[in-house]
């Protein structure tokens, strides 16, 4: 596809150059979640990979000025809204690289929600539409913000049972992501696939690696791990009689490692019941877990049906919590239309009957990476001051819906003595105070760039 940073925003804002006040110089805008996301903190992820991709180095030539303006011409009817001396500007004056700054909190950071996360500003006064002309290619920092949002909150709320009814042994694989196929787009995959990576160690989105090797410099090794799984068309290439030999073969071939194996293809209960009894010897023989997964019915109820049986055939332990630990030798997995609430109702269930959370893993897939919106954490790119004939002024909304009552003036990030984020007007009031936003672009050039091990060590929990 291509990637003419001049048409990569939406249609109205070709117009909105000759919309802005007389003299306007500047303009000062911001990126927040607003106050009713889902969750109360947001982890800021995704910035880098926009810059690396869509904002360095030469991005306006000739070529593209030319291409947008047919297009324009095409789209209105008419050649008179296509800002053609802005971009014939940063042509030839910037040799076609954007006089922006931007600035952002350091990616991977949990910030509370009314938080500004990252400004952006013009740096040439002839650039003044510029800034929100680049709204909708920064706003898709939204989605892989939101996943490495959910992802914490499911690291969160794992933590919380483990600490109940465990210990935090493996939790890092406590969540798997199962989600390349249930996206939109490759890039989705990508990039919101690595924001899972800040919180866990398992993923089958090979897309997410390459991402966090190529544009957050992390190498291959200690960054994402699978294992050795089954499918239904593994499973079911027999027919339902040459299952149980699909198994035993399995067993036979994969002696050593995570083997994770589907059972739901005919009747999870008679793999548990007749097969997994049949083969126990052969499964306490091997030198690694088998991953039992059933793929069906309802989530809280199978969950426990499936413990039930592995604990009946291979034993259990009571912790030193008082709580059932199956035979190291054999675990379950649940990764059916899986989401936040639906992990956190297992796991609930599960304590109630007296069953550690350290028996169970999860996969998501759509719930991860599909299954969020822009809204999920109320994501919002406002102006909020504009430099006229020299002078700032404080541009805002304030509609009745107070929800969407947006920031004014020149913003800047701070701790307050707790450690917790507040964003202040940037006045004489708050000069001494060290503003937490890092400048990372500026005039087509990345300032500052993080490594993948550094934004995890940003989230907090590692």
């Amino acid at each position: 596809m291509k990637k003419n940073i001049i048409t990569l925003t939406d249609s109205y804002k070709f117009c909105h150059w000759n919309m802005y006040p007389q003299g306007t110089e500047k303009v000062y805008s911001y990126f927040e979640a607003r106050t009713g996301a889902t969750f109360n903190k947001t982890v800021f992820f995704g910035l880098q990979y926009y810059l690396k991709e869509y904002l360095s180095g030469q991005v306006v030539t000739r070529e593209k000025i030319e291409e947008a303006a047919k297009l324009a011409k095409a789209h209105f009817g008419n050649e008179k809204y296509f800002n053609r001396k802005m971009w014939e500007h940063i042509l030839s004056k910037h040799n076609g690289r954007l006089p922006i700054k931007i600035c952002a909190v350091p990616e991977g950071t949990p910030v509370a929600v009314s938080n500004v996360l990252m400004t952006v500003y013009n740096t040439d006064d002839a650039c003044a539409p510029l800034t929100n002309h680049l709204e909708t290619i920064l706003s898709q920092i939204w989605a892989a913000s939101t996943v490495a949002t959910l992802s914490y909150e499911v690291y969160k709320l794992l933590e919380f049972y483990r600490n109940e009814t465990g210990n935090m042994d493996f939790i890092r694989f406590g969540l798997h992501d199962f989600g390349f196929r249930g996206v939109s787009s490759i890039e989705s995959a990508g990039v919101e696939g690595a924001g899972h990576l800040l919180n866990f160690l398992g993923t089958d989105t090979v897309k997410a690696m390459e991402v966090a090797n190529e544009y957050y410099n992390s190498p291959y090794d200690g960054l994402a791990y699978s294992v050795a799984a089954t499918e239904h068309s593994v499973m079911t290439a027999r027919g339902e009689d040459g299952e149980e030999q699909v198994f035993a073969n399995l067993l036979k071939d994969y002696p050593s490692g995570i083997l994770s194996v589907v059972i739901d293809s005919y009747n999870y209960k008679r793999f548990i019941n007749e097969y997994a009894l049949k083969y126990k010897n052969d499964i306490l023989a091997r030198d690694g877990k088998v991953v039992f997964r059933p793929d069906s019915g309802d989530p809280k109820a199978v969950t426990l049906d499936v413990l039930d049986g592995l604990k009946n055939v291979f034993g259990a332990t009571k912790n030193d919590k008082g709580y059932l630990v199956l035979h190291p030798q054999v675990g379950m997995l649940w990764g059916d239309g899986i989401d936040y609430q639906g992990i956190r109702g297992i796991l609930f269930a599960m304590k109630n009957n007296g069953y550690s959370a350290n028996n169970i893993v999860f996969g998501m897939g759509g719930g991860l990476l599909q299954k969020i919106n822009r809204d999920t954490q109320c994501f919002a790119f406002k102006s909020s001051a504009q430099q006229r004939n020299g002078e700032w002024h404080d541009i805002y909304k304030n509609p009745l819906d107070s929800t969407k009552l947006s920031k004014k003036g020149v913003l800047k990030l701070i701790k307050d003595i707790d450690g917790n984020y507040r964003t202040v007007n940037n006045d004489e009031k708050w000069r001494v105070e060290k503003d937490e936003l890092v400048e990372v672009f500026r005039d087509g050039i990345i300032t500052k760039e993080y490594n993948f091990s550094e934004i995890r060590k940003n989230v907090g929990t590692w």
